[in-house]
């Protein structure tokens, strides 16, 4: 079996995705009447899982789950594989494997995840993953596969096909990459099409391998979501929900008193008639085999029987008297307006709770009792706050998953990193990934910090070894300063979960 060049030459970033996270799916699951397996015990299977950036922090998250990786890149794959051994991490493998030829003893999974995978390879290969996911996936397992769409991608053609022109196809993936930047200059001059000229605008900052990979590969073929739905049934398969964030989501009326054959129909048409209105670009499909009960548009009446986690900020005072529209934040910069009073307490409660999540009684005892201390009076409608908070969490404002969790929320006297997070941050290719799957940016004074939390030096000691290590790369700051910045960063890592209480 032959390796992909192109993924050798210019790999993927290795990333965490929190879209892929098993205790999010199965939340999704349930939202759409789904009854999704609960992740702790289950089998896991990444396909085209790079070298494991984002399957590896999940098995660790994990432990009593057992996760697979495939991945076609063989350089890729040894170093994930190796990054496992150094870890000693006992309950995943990541194997150099061709996803249309995999062994046939690896059985049945609970979880199969395929991102970025369909859209970019051969139709032979996209039968294939079907396949895979048809063989393998359990009674009640679901799978995510991504794919971008056509109504999103219609008007950017354009600009794939004058960069796949414009270039030699011939050379290295590196040297075909610095071609494709002054391609997109010249375009820059050329072009005055604003939708076009904001991708290029964005491709010139993008990670090389997303250019090469999404614009200059052989393949990147888009599908309507009725085609991809097709798919799905030829092959044993149904559609269950969609694990991305919607600004929108299909209603259907006295939906849940239809028979759900007879409605799989109309909400199929309904969710393609959404792709078109809104230009969908990209889709993460949770799909089931065909022969389980038929899910169901998602309905708000679901989430008291989940839990929740939020990372916020308002940058005004809250307002818990009026409902008053407020604009949340999330560390993406995406901005989410809340009006509900009980809903911005809510909000306040979840993001005071993260990485921890909080059940949705918790979440609505917490808002109620903030309200109450703030003189607030009056009861709180649940049906408006499920209402209220329905659309947030569709839009990934408010994240759903299955069971409500705790992390340390403060650096301790003598601050002790994760053995994940310590290996990661020594490890020059590796993003260090938060306990939600978020990846964190750290400078490279952050991961000599984060690489010496093994729980033998005080908060005041860790700082004079910081000194020493910033003096010695031509770096002097006043240990006031330094000790400041010390512990910033410490309580950064705390808020991300990567502390051990």
């Amino acid at each position: 079996m032959n390796t992909l060049a192109s993924y050798d030459e210019l790999p993927y970033d290795s990333l965490p995705l929190p879209e892929t996270q098993p205790d999010f799916l199965a939340a999704v699951a349930r939202l759409h009447g789904f009854g999704a397996p609960e992740p702790s015990r289950s089998r896991i299977l990444e396909l085209g899982c790079a070298q494991g950036g984002n399957l590896i922090p999940l098995a660790w998250r994990w432990p009593g789950a057992d996760w697979v990786g495939v991945e076609l890149s063989r350089m890729q794959a040894e170093a994930g594989a190796a990054f496992v051994e150094a870890l000693g991490l006992p309950n995943v493998r990541v194997l150099h494997g061709d996803l249309a030829a995999l062994p046939q003893d690896l059985g049945e999974f609970d979880t199969i995840v395929a991102h970025g995978v369909f859209s970019w390879v051969p139709p032979s290969v996209q039968q294939a993953l079907l396949d895979v996911c048809r063989r393998h996936l359990s009674p009640h397992g679901i799978a995510y596969v991504s794919f971008n769409v056509t109504a999103g991608w219609e008007k950017l053609q354009p600009l794939r096909a004058a960069l796949t022109g414009r270039t030699a196809a011939g050379l290295p993936a590196p040297a075909r990459f610095k071609q494709a930047l002054r391609v997109l200059d010249e375009l820059q001059a050329e072009w005055s099409d604003p939708v076009l000229l904001k991708e290029i605008a964005y491709l010139k900052s993008a990670a090389p391998s997303y250019l090469f990979h999404e614009y200059l590969a052989e393949f990147n073929a888009p599908m309507r979501f009725g085609e991809f739905a097709a798919q799905l049934g030829a092959h044993g398969l149904r559609y269950v929900g969609e694990a991305g964030p919607r600004s929108a989501v299909v209603e259907l009326e006295d939906a849940w008193g239809l028979v759900s054959e007879g409605m799989a129909g109309r909400w199929l048409d309904a969710e393609a008639a959404l792709d078109d209105a809104l230009a969908v670009r990209f889709r993460r499909a949770l799909i089931a085999r065909a022969d389980t009960p038929c899910a169901q548009p998602p309905q708000a009446d679901a989430l008291s029987a989940l839990a929740f986690y939020a990372d916020l900020r308002c940058d005004e005072e809250i307002d818990l008297e009026t409902a008053g529209e407020q604009r949340f934040i999330s560390p993406a910069g995406n901005a989410f307006p809340i009006a509900q009073p009980v809903m911005k307490a809510a909000a306040v409660a979840l993001s005071a709770a993260y990485p921890g999540s909080l059940a949705y009684s918790d979440v609505l005892a917490a808002a109620r009792q903030m309200l109450a201390e703030y003189g607030v009076g009056g009861e709180v409608d649940e049906a408006a706050f499920r209402d209220a908070l329905f659309p947030l969490v569709m839009a990934h404002c408010v994240m759903p998953t299955v069971t409500a969790v705790t992390y340390a929320n403060a650096p301790g006297e003598r601050p002790c990193a994760h053995a994940l997070a310590r290996q990661q941050a020594n490890a020059p290719n590796w993003v260090v990934s938060g306990a939600r799957q978020v990846a964190m940016e750290l400078d490279a004074p952050g991961r000599i910090l984060l690489g010496m939390l093994d729980g033998r030096r005080t908060v005041d000691e860790l700082a004079v070894a910081m000194r020493q290590t910033l003096a010695a790369q031509g770096l002097a700051l006043p240990l006031e300063t330094v000790g400041e910045l010390t512990r910033q960063q410490l309580w950064l890592f705390a808020r991300q979960g990567l502390l051990l209480a």
